[in-house]
């Protein structure tokens, strides 16, 4: 099993309780940066139908990395403590949790881009303990000084939880969407609109909202956007969704953060190749990506979710394969073929299951995204919704 190879770094450190470093494993790679981060999580069961709010719980921020190979994390509410990461030369992260009393010291495994210049990170929260009982997937890319500019064609990939609904159904669980939506032009720092279509599960949908790179007086930013799309099926209202959001040139990270107002989830918005005159080349997508996962299981009655981190592998051939470890340790694997789009777009269908998802890989090749928003019949009548998030892994 390739997850394996993030065991090394789970080991707790006795040099800790004596104020001392001698013992504490080094990162193989040091950076000296801060990247702005998004966190969606759930409890592992969610009770009775319907969902309650208080089952899903969000996070965002900034974590800073140190090159002496420690790590903050800034919130709206301060600056946290500095512990310790490590990250391997192939990209694999884990960020230590020191734990006090009686809440255990904890890794949340995940992966840093190292394949290219656009770091892009993942890390997830799969340790479920007194204190913290949730699990969690966060997403997020290094803060940048500038602007972004965003108008373009962007393929979107979401994931939601659902509360407080009357009708027993998986679509008031979860809900998974995907599709493509174009960003209008403007000035730097301006809202620009959104617009396009897609799919949730079998169901047409129709996506609208704005998005804004925030500047400063001196049209400077950060990456920090506002964003706000819209959701909305035939026949129904659009359900406007206000996401708390940042971007680099091409990849939008979005956070729905209000649990208030019926559902709370991720969103990636992955921009698309420029097809026909900028088709994505086939021959560079191959390869294997360190990803991380957020998943729903959506039978009302017997809802919750689990986190998994794992490796993706896409063959030049047009194979797909997902060796993944779930929360409780347990090993699990999916298998299939992609194709793929020239814009990036990625179909892929799922052997056994005969599921089909949707995936995209930004400009870059080196970060992908898939989601499974596939209601599959199942022997044990879970039927589950899956939201990943990867890099690729360097090789060299």
């Amino acid at each position: 099993m390739k997850t394996t190879r993030f065991l090394p770094l789970l080991l707790l450190l006795p040099a800790c309780a004596e104020g001392g470093d001698e013992d504490r494993p080094q990162s193989e790679v040091k950076i000296s940066a801060s990247h702005h981060f998004f966190g969606f999580k759930t409890e592992r069961g969610f009770g009775d139908f319907p969902v309650p709010a208080q089952a899903v719980l969000t996070d965002r921020g900034t974590i800073n990395l140190f090159d002496d190979s420690t790590y903050t994390v800034t919130r709206p509410t301060g600056t946290s403590a500095a512990d310790r990461y490590a990250l391997e030369t192939d990209g694999a992260l884990s960020l230590l949790v020191t734990g006090s009393g009686t809440e255990p010291s904890v890794q949340l495994l995940g992966a840093y881009g190292l394949a290219g210049a656009q770091a892009d990170l993942f890390f997830t929260d799969r340790v479920s303990t007194n204190a913290s009982t949730s699990l969690g997937l966060f997403v997020g890319t290094r803060v940048i000084a500038g602007q972004v500019e965003l108008e373009g064609q962007w393929h979107v990939l979401s994931l939601h939880a659902i509360f407080e609904q009357t009708i027993k159904s998986p679509s008031n669980v979860g809900r998974g969407a995907h599709g493509s939506v174009a960003i209008s032009a403007g000035a730097p720092g301006t809202q620009r609109t959104i617009s396009g279509s897609g799919m949730q599960g079998t169901s047409a949908l129709t996506f609208g909202g704005t998005i804004q790179n925030l500047l400063d007086g001196s049209d400077t930013g950060d990456g920090t956007c506002t964003l706000t799309v819209d959701y909305q099926l035939a026949g129904q209202a659009a359900d406007s969704r206000v996401m708390l959001s940042a971007a680099n040139d091409n990849v939008v990270f979005g956070l729905d953060a209000d649990e208030t107002d019926g559902e709370a989830g991720l969103l990636l918005m992955i921009r698309e190749f420029g097809a026909p005159t900028t088709p994505v080349d086939p021959v560079r997508v191959a390869g294997t990506f360190l990803v991380g996962g957020h998943t729903l299981f959506v039978n009302p009655s017997n809802s919750g979710s689990d986190v998994f981190v794992g490796v993706v592998t896409l063959s030049a051939a047009g194979g797909f394969v997902l060796d993944a470890t779930g929360n409780d340790g347990q090993d699990f694997a999916y298998s299939g073929t992609y194709t793929l789009a020239a814009d990036g777009g990625m179909t892929i269908s799922i052997s056994g299951t005969n599921e089909t998802w949707f995936g995209a890989i930004d400009r870059t090749y080196n970060t992908f995204a898939f989601l499974d928003d596939f209601e599959e019949v199942r022997a044990n009548n879970i039927p589950e919704f899956n939201l990943g998030f990867g890099v690729r892994q360097k090789t060299e």
